[in-house]
């Protein structure tokens, strides 16, 4: 009865102690993460800028695997995509506007289709298939046709703050899903799972 008492004891004094270093192992882990999805060597990239968005977002801030961020960056980035489109199609229903700046919202609801197709499916990927290079590539390729819906407007000489705004947001979505996505071989959830078991 003495040993059974003293290990109630020794329980009921170091569970909170463990619950509190379990919670700061999984957000001191989560930071890492996307400090990971953020370490993205290209011209235009600001690393700080990326890690403000990621942790602006509550499901990308308070996932605790590589798979769960990559789900949550890739459907914040669809997300966003989607407001981006709407707002062209909006602009085009509207009319008003001169032919080449019709044009290029004509161009760039195209490119924003191929956008929301490629998160889309690189969402499937990830979720059911477990494909993960295969979601790498159409993460990649939804910054591609974003990019290619921008340079669709700086062709024409004109300018669109909103639709900018879109095309930068779908790269730092893209590029950042596409850093910390899973590809096989990479043994970060594995290691993430044996740190935090090891414990229990």
């Amino acid at each position: 009865m003495s040993s059974l008492r003293n290990i109630f004891v020794i329980f009921t004094f170091f569970l909170p102690s463990f619950l509190l270093l379990a919670s700061k192992t999984t957000a001191n882990f989560n930071s890492n993460l996307i400090e990971k999805a953020c370490t993205i060597n290209r011209p235009n990239w600001d690393f700080d800028f990326c890690i403000k968005l990621l942790n602006s977002d509550p499901k990308i801030s308070s996932a605790t695997s590589p798979f769960d961020l990559a789900i949550a960056i890739v459907q914040a980035g669809n997300s966003h995509a989607s407001e981006t489109q709407d707002y062209i199609n909006q602009k085009l229903s509207e009319g008003g506007t001169n032919t080449v700046v019709s044009s290029a919202l004509s161009v760039c609801s195209k490119w924003y289709g191929g956008v929301l197709g490629a998160f889309i499916t690189a969402l499937d990927n990830v979720q059911d298939q477990k494909t993960f290079q295969s979601a790498k590539d159409h993460v990649e390729s939804a910054n591609d046709y974003a990019m290619n819906c921008e340079e669709t407007f700086a062709s024409r000489d004109v300018q669109d703050d909103e639709i900018s705004k879109g095309d930068n947001l779908v790269m730092y979505f893209s590029l950042s899903a596409g850093a910390v996505i899973n590809v096989p071989g990479d043994k970060t959830i594995q290691h993430f799972d044996l740190f935090c078991c090891s414990f229990l």
